[in-house]
């Protein structure tokens, strides 16, 4: 279905071979016409049937055998075509018409001499003839050129590249790891790890209805993490402390604690649909829509001999705009290829966010905040693919992912605990992502 880049490189250079030979025919075929006393056919004109009757020669020579050029004709898109037998062409120097263009069986008789090759109707190369007789004066539709065996990335005489309309879907696992954490605490005595790497998924389907524009969509799957640790023992502290109206008796059970733990939640997913620009196979580039979803939630837990104690602070973002991106890959041998996978955008961040403080089951404080504010988001990654053949290749690489202008659950937290804490939304925080990708990747 679709042709291998290896045949794309070889073929590109057998149509140059192929050109070249079709010229020095056409050269060489004049001046044996000149010398024999052969008219040559007029443009437009119907093909003369070819002979030696005619053949002046001199004292001693005599024709041996001949064979003759003329053989049933055809019609073909408004053109006349004359059935020969490419072995019977007589060349100059000796050379015969197999030996310098292969496999032609029909030629235009309205063809004039020293027409683009790529109306002959050469396999392999070019399907059918031009309307005006040569791809220098415009072709009619479906006339001139196709692809030389595949459906996409062929060369047309005329018009250049030709394809057919396909299909693509790719999957890929990522490994990817949260570094927001920051070893973040309230507490003196104990602090949070960093998140682990989590699994995750990417889908992507795209079409191709012509060999440059198209468009796909992507998603990818909610990737989860979660940083948590606890401790148990006497006189365990805290960094809260009360401010103005509040008084230290309000954090009662942060102080002197016997049990304490923290923990830290993200998620991250997005969706994607964009245009794609197809360039030479090897570049693509992309504009479009894009959503991200990100969110987080902190929960610091007491105990102590005042009661339980709970701090929680919850963010989510919203992140609805528009976005570039490219794609591009290079070979390092005919099935080993290297890639480039970029991302950028500007977005409108939909930010809420929920702060409470409870001590010995009474709320302290519980505040709820929104707004809209510019926010960016990056996506790096480049890796190695493997090609099976042209419909099918799996892929390896790195990940860099890059949020800025959202909020997080630690950036609304003061340790200062008053009736003004989270009142108002912290969406200026950023967030790296970094981790690892394997996939696969199948034309259709």
């Amino acid at each position: 279905m679709v042709t291998t880049k290896t045949n794309r490189c070889v073929s590109r250079r057998l149509l140059l071979a192929f050109l070249a030979s079709a010229g020095m025919a056409g050269a060489q075929a004049m001046p044996a016409a000149a010398q024999t006393g052969t008219r040559m056919p007029v443009a437009g004109g119907p093909a003369s049937s070819f002979g030696l009757d005619g053949v002046k020669l001199a004292p001693g020579e005599t024709i041996v055998s001949s064979t003759p050029m003329g053989g049933e004709t055809i019609q073909h898109g408004g053109g006349n075509y004359q059935i020969i037998d490419s072995s019977s062409v007589p060349m100059a120097g000796g050379a015969s018409m197999n030996s310098a263009m292969p496999e032609m069986s029909m030629m235009p008789q309205s063809l004039p001499m020293g027409a683009a090759m790529g109306s002959y109707g050469q396999p392999g190369y070019a399907t059918g003839g031009c309307a005006s007789g040569n791809c220098g004066g415009g072709c009619s539709t479906g006339n001139c050129g196709g692809d030389y065996g595949g459906s996409y990335g062929g060369v047309n005489a005329c018009t250049g590249p030709a394809c057919n309309p396909y299909l693509y879907g790719a999957v890929d696992a990522l490994y990817i790891r949260n570094r927001n954490v920051d070893n973040f605490t309230l507490s003196p005595n104990f602090g949070l790890n960093e998140f682990d790497y989590e699994l995750g998924g990417r889908v992507t389907i795209g079409m191709v209805p012509d060999c440059r524009n198209g468009m796909e969509i992507s998603v990818v799957a909610p990737i989860n993490w979660d940083s948590q640790n606890t401790l148990t023992g006497a006189g365990i502290g805290t960094f809260l402390a009360t401010r103005a109206p509040f008084v230290a008796g309000q954090l009662s059970s942060f102080n002197n604690a016997t049990f304490q733990s923290q923990r830290n939640e993200a998620e991250y997913y997005s969706l994607e649909a964009n245009r794609t620009l197809i360039g030479w196979e090897v570049v693509k580039l992309l504009l479009g829509l894009r959503y991200i979803n990100y969110d987080e939630d902190y929960f610091y837990n007491s105990t102590s001999a005042a009661g339980q104690g709970l701090l929680q602070s919850s963010t989510e973002n919203s992140l609805i705009g528009a976005q570039i991106g490219a794609e591009m890959t290079y070979p390092l041998t005919c099935k080993i290829w290297t890639d480039f996978r970029g991302r950028g955008g500007l977005y409108g961040n939909f930010a809420e966010s929920t702060f409470q403080v409870d001590n010995a089951g009474a709320t302290q404080v519980r505040n709820f905040d929104d707004d809209v504010q510019l926010a960016a988001a990056f996506e790096i990654g480049g890796g190695v693919r493997y090609y099976f053949n042209d419909d099918f290749h799996v892929r390896a690489g790195t990940e860099l992912w890059y949020l800025n202008g959202v909020a997080t659950s630690q950036g609304q937290i003061n340790p200062n605990i008053n009736l003004q804490n989270a009142r108002r939304i912290e969406a200026n925080d950023d967030v790296l992502m970094v981790g690892v990708s394997l996939g696969a990747e199948l034309k259709f």
